[in-house]
């Protein structure tokens, strides 16, 4: 008769905390598991309440504030303070415009020292609202030195992005509306000197409104030691976007360390402009996403577009926008912008005896969007669907999205 007892399995308890805390890293925050979790015993408790607010949201609600919740819980219980690393405010305008709101947004961020990231989502933006004061006040040195990343869905003025982009871990940063507040009291932006190359940050999406802080964009961004990526986006159906001349001298500052360029314009109305840019002088540029219109002209005869003597001589990956119409009617308007892409994709597959000028350019993708009222048309649908089937690609790869 076997005598030897069975080996009981190791149970769950009997794990260290250590292991614990691993396994529950694994679990979502914005999940329910967590919170099942934190209802089982006092030690699943403490270990899962750090990870439920490590990536924090506070959300709109009818019920009451949950800005001053959050508030309460933690001055309730600072021991969780440190383990917060994202704070997202995914608010209405009439949540973060009351007084009362703001300054219990402003404690928040005061208590959250240990921030990586910090996001503010304004639900019912528009283009007209006025400004929300940003939180991340900085009254106590080095408050916030670990956030890396500031996504900011509203308009900010230039002296605020600057606060921004002096955090010394800062890498990325996103800004619905860079707005020009010259009739303010920063009427006079200026930018020392000795902040010229002391930022860390990495990538720049910046918001092209009407009335743009060209000027001090411009000053900004001498700051960043090595830019990679810079986007400007434009999708409101308000506001304008920069002329295609003008993105050059914007970029001069960063021009030798960008390495992605995206221009992304979907909603508004971009009117053919007289010239177009020249990116040649971006020797870093790798990928780079740019509406039809500001790299060809209308009535550019294929033979007049050399893809070498505007695009970056690094380039490997393009991405061209553009608006295009299914009305029959106006489709011997579109003769012209038809034979500049056509003219532009053989060059750059290179004609028959003549290699491509970029060699390192083997895919594009060509990512259209429906006409609107508004709109200025580059294409019309049929016949561009017609011109891609007759194109015989033995060396670019190119996509089409809608």
């Amino acid at each position: 008769m076997d005598s030897t007892k069975p080996t009981r399995m190791a149970r769950f308890n009997d794990l260290s905390v250590d292991l614990v805390y691993v396994i529950f890293s694994h679990l979502e925050s914005q999940g329910t598991d967590l919170c099942n979790l934190a209802l089982t015993c006092q030690l699943f408790r403490d270990i899962a309440q750090r990870f439920i607010v490590r990536n924090a949201s506070i959300s709109h609600s009818v019920r009451g504030s949950r800005t001053k919740m959050f508030l309460r819980t933690l001055l309730d219980r600072p021991d969780l303070v440190v383990h917060v690393h994202r704070l997202e405010l995914n608010l209405l305008r009439e949540d973060i415009h009351w007084p009362e709101e703001q300054q219990a947004i402003n404690q928040i961020t005061r208590q959250l020292t240990n921030l990586r990231e910090f996001c503010y989502l304004s639900r019912d933006y528009k283009a007209w609202h006025y400004s929300v004061p940003l939180p991340l006040k900085w009254i106590r040195e080095h408050a916030h030195d670990q956030i890396r990343r500031v996504e900011w869905q509203h308009n900010m003025a230039p002296h605020e992005l600057r606060k921004c982009m002096e955090l010394p871990s800062i890498d990325f940063i996103r800004v619905r509306e860079l707005q020009d507040d010259s009739s303010g009291r920063f009427s006079s932006f200026k930018l020392p000197a000795r902040k010229h190359r002391t930022s860390s940050l990495k990538e720049l999406r910046v918001g092209s409104p009407g009335t743009m802080a060209y000027e001090a964009l411009i000053l900004l961004l001498q700051m960043p030691k090595c830019l990679k990526r810079f986007t400007l986006e434009s999708y409101d159906t308000y506001t304008s976007t920069m002329e295609p001349t003008a993105l050059i001298p914007l970029l001069e500052a960063v021009q030798d360390s960008l390495e992605e360029l995206h221009v992304e314009t979907r909603r508004n109305m971009l009117s053919p402009f007289p010239r177009t840019a020249n990116f040649s002088k971006f020797s870093s540029v790798k990928k780079m996403s740019m509406p039809f219109r500001y790299m060809f002209q209308r009535g550019a005869a294929a033979s007049e577009i050399g893809a070498e003597t505007f695009l970056p001589p690094q380039l490997s990956d393009l991405t061209i926008s553009f608006v295009s119409t299914r009305s029959a009617k106006l489709r011997r308007f579109y003769s012209d912008s038809s034979a500049a892409l056509n003219g532009f994709i053989e060059d750059l597959n290179g004609r028959e005896g003549v290699s491509s000028g970029l060699p390192q350019l083997t895919h594009i993708t060509l990512q259209e969007h429906d006409s609107h009222l508004s709109f200025h048309p580059d294409f019309d649908h049929e016949v561009l669907q017609t011109m891609m089937e007759s194109w015989d690609l033995s060396r670019l790869n190119v996509e089409y999205r809608h």
